[in-house]
């Protein structure tokens, strides 16, 4: 996967969710340590009255994320992912059981989201550049014939071997393998601390409590301010994840183009500006965002209405804000 780095500055509201956090103080506070893993800050925080148990649970907690970084990463020649991707057209490669359970669960959600959401949109990525200086705009004939190698269902997964039958495809595993990757941190945690939070670069999950009586409370990032708050509600035994048109864009000739693409048409999708989804883990939650961006506000809820613990709150450019029957009962929700 491709982890894109934000600026410093960047980490504070972390690609749209602000962490309400104590610093380390007495044995009743949380404590929090963070590392830069998958091209982002993680803050892992938990709450335990021994420093030892905090250290140890935390480190393999970050342990285990760079494990899984080192199996899916596209800047890592040597990871599963990228053997996959060279050799799409070409023979099946062995997996691990990590990278083919996020991989299955790449195309389940792709499946279920009719499209919307396609794991293989990694020719698009590679084609739209969001990290150099030069602000290009692919040919519509480009984009077209790129578009045409984006098709879940041309993966061939037999006997934990992966296998892409079209040359030039290419599996995208990027929010996926880090709401994963966060996802086994927390289960690690689990173990040894009763409560915590783990906040990867916007992708979330809390368990347990802040302190006795008082849940984790995080923050919304305004699409358009970035140093505001567009809504505030508290999360307990959550996943959190937001996907939004202000993380990776340029603007040219007065049109943002960003990085979450309609695999139909190989373009930046249109209608939202900001999807927030709040669910049971971490990876459904990153797929389930990206799916809604793209579906559109109506299409898009209502799918989100018949899927059980999932939850949605969109955003759109006018700045009106649509939700999902139950989200706005989120403990504590507030519009800021």
């Amino acid at each position: 996967m491709k982890y894109l780095s934000q600026k410093l500055s960047a980490f504070i509201l972390c690609i749209g969710l602000v962490l309400n956090a104590c610093q380390p103080g007495s044995s009743n506070e949380p404590v929090r340590r963070t590392q830069f893993i998958m091209g982002t800050l993680v803050e892992i925080t938990v709450s335990h009255s021994d420093s030892k148990v905090i250290q140890s649970a935390t480190t393999q907690a970050f342990d285990e994320m760079q494990r899984i970084e080192q199996l899916m990463s596209t800047y890592r020649p040597d990871s599963e992912i990228s053997r996959i991707n060279r050799a799409a057209g070409k023979e099946a490669v062995p997996v691990s059981p990590e990278v083919e359970e996020v991989i299955q669960e790449g195309i389940f959600w792709s499946k279920q989201s009719s499209g919307a959401f396609d794991i293989t949109v990694e020719p698009l990525v590679q084609l739209w550049d969001f990290n150099g200086e030069k602000e290009i705009v692919p040919a519509d004939s480009t984009i077209e014939k790129t578009a045409a190698l984006v098709n879940y269902r041309n993966i061939e997964i037999k006997d934990h071997t992966v296998r892409l039958t079209q040359p030039g495809m290419a599996i995208n595993v990027g929010g996926l393998a880090k709401g994963y990757a966060v996802d086994r941190a927390v289960s690690i945690l689990r173990d040894k601390v009763t409560s915590g939070i783990i906040n990867a670069g916007g992708d979330l999950y809390a368990f347990g409590q802040k302190s006795e009586g008082n849940l984790w409370n995080i923050g919304l990032q305004h699409p358009r301010k970035p140093q505001a708050i567009l809504a505030a509600f508290a999360v307990q035994n959550q996943a959190v994840a937001t996907s939004g048109d202000y993380q990776r864009y340029f603007i040219k000739d007065g049109v943002r183009y960003h990085h979450i693409f309609d695999p139909q048409t190989g373009k930046p999708a249109r209608t939202m500006i900001s999807v927030t989804i709040i669910t049971t883990e971490v990876m459904d939650a990153d797929a389930l965002a990206t799916a809604v961006f793209v579906m559109g506000p109506n299409k898009g809820l209502e799918w989100v209405d018949t899927l059980e613990n999932v939850e949605a709150m969109a955003v759109l450019e006018n700045g009106s804000i649509f939700y999902s029957k139950n989200f706005q009962k989120q403990p504590q929700f507030a519009l800021k």
